[in-house]
């Protein structure tokens, strides 16, 4: 599947503003995995994810009308998307500590030759806080840039970088406890 540009986005959007269920649909079809992949890997939790993106595009079809312009279509999905992960992580009473995982580990630690990296890392993301797997997600799996990441999070360029910061130490200090050397990643 092609990605739609951010022009054709915001015509989908603005066709969505104007009750075209067709046009929901393309817009939801381009650009739904992208904020399932995202909303789960903050939630770590299917079901619950799924939830939040139901959700997420009830939003959007209610809300095209009032979408402002002042960011990408596409940001604009993933802030409401992560507005309401965050709503049900208070719900949920979610706490994102290593001691909640402890049945993620092995009893010696991590063999990563063992697990494919990427299955290492994500077990690792699931050990650190909420807020730390999002940044790094719409950082390295989304490909944001900095600028848009503020716009999602309704907070500042340098405190996006601040938290890309403290969210990589974050990651580095799980992984080390899950017994992963850094050559090993």
């Amino acid at each position: 599947m092609n990605r739609k540009s951010t022009d054709e986005l915001l015509t989908l959007l603005n066709a969505c503003a104007a009750q075209n269920e067709d046009a929901f649909r393309i817009l939801y079809d381009e650009t739904h995995k992208r904020i399932f992949f995202f909303v789960h890997r903050i939630l770590g939790d299917r079901e619950m994810a799924e939830d939040v993106v139901v959700e997420t595009y009830m939003a959007v079809w209610k809300g095209a009308g009032s979408f402002k312009g002042h960011s990408k279509v596409l940001t604009w999905i993933f802030g409401i998307a992560r507005n309401l992960s965050m709503n049900a992580l208070k719900k949920k009473r979610f706490d994102a500590s290593i001691d909640d995982y402890h049945h993620l580990s092995t009893d010696g630690g991590m063999d990563s030759r063992g697990d494919d990296r990427r299955e290492v890392i994500a077990k690792g993301l699931l050990k650190i806080s909420a807020k730390h797997r999002e940044v790094l997600d719409l950082v390295f799996f989304q490909g944001f840039h900095y600028r848009e990441i503020a716009a999602i999070l309704k907070v500042s360029e340098n405190t996006v970088k601040t938290r890309v910061f403290y969210a990589k130490k974050a990651l580095h200090e799980t992984l080390q406890k899950m017994g992963v050397k850094q050559d090993d990643i």
